[in-house]
């Protein structure tokens, strides 16, 4: 860890104190993530070491390469796909450009421990691309990247879209929450602000974190609904990147 560290301050020349806590909370993080779950600690440090030497913190594992695409048509087809990189495998299929994923080293994936699974193991996924249909002829296509957020964004969206009767753009734009385990069992909610979320978290008990308005977070819905009349809809997330296109 000393070393990747030192290598990344002399790469940067003049730092200043942003620049030490971005290399440590980088180095540390995969610290974290990766060597100490590791069962080989040896090999684990040259690998690093070695990525590093080629592409600098940029070798250094993160979780931003999921991308989630949805479409319905006027005739009532509807497609849901989310495709992801996970931390990068470091390869593309050539002539493509297509990246390749390592989910068989992505810690949240694997806690029986990295490498554990046998040869042609399905594995695990957060990733939950969705359609569903109506007898009236409503139409969705949904899905979401945000690692193990993925699926708590979508109970949210669809249980607004679908119990409550909000419009699509208001179900994804409305304020979310997220309950993960910290390392003693114990729950902690993750939550963007709102009162009505304040308040049952007090209610209940829990530590929790307040991640202001519209956090990164808590995922990237996107969708595309044919009403019962055949018109379209789509709605994209602020939380990230998202694009939309009604085309007629």
């Amino acid at each position: 860890m000393l070393a990747v560290m030192l290598g990344e301050l002399g790469r940067r020349g003049r730092v200043g104190w942003d620049d030490v806590l971005a290399i440590q909370e980088a180095v540390l993080r995969y610290r974290l993530d990766v060597h100490d779950r590791s069962s080989d600690l040896d090999a684990a440090g040259h690998e690093l070491l070695l990525s590093v030497d080629r592409h600098g913190l940029a070798g250094l594992p993160t979780s931003a390469s999921t991308a989630h695409v949805s479409a319905v048509d006027a005739d009532g087809n509807a497609c849901a796909v989310t495709m992801s990189a996970g931390y990068g495998a470091g390869l593309t299929v050539p002539g493509t450009g297509m990246l390749l994923n390592n989910a068989l080293g992505e810690p949240e994936l694997n806690r029986l421990g990295l490498h554990r699974l046998a040869p042609g193991t399905r594995l695990a996924s957060n990733m939950a691309p969705t359609t569903g249909r109506t007898a009236d002829g409503r139409v969705l296509a949904i899905g979401s990247p945000g690692a193990d957020r993925i699926t708590t964004a979508l109970m949210q969206v669809l249980g607004q879209g679908c119990l409550h009767d909000a419009d699509l753009q208001h179900a994804i734009d409305a304020p979310r929450l997220h309950v993960r385990f910290d390392d003693s069992g114990a729950a902690v909610v993750e939550h963007e602000s709102d009162p009505g979320i304040a308040a049952a978290v007090a209610a209940a008990g829990y530590a929790s974190r307040d991640h202001g308005e519209l956090s990164m977070y808590f995922g990237g819905v996107g969708a595309a609904f044919r009403h019962e009349d055949g018109a379209l809809e789509a709605a994209g997330d602020p939380r990230r990147e998202a694009a939309v296109a009604v085309v007629g």
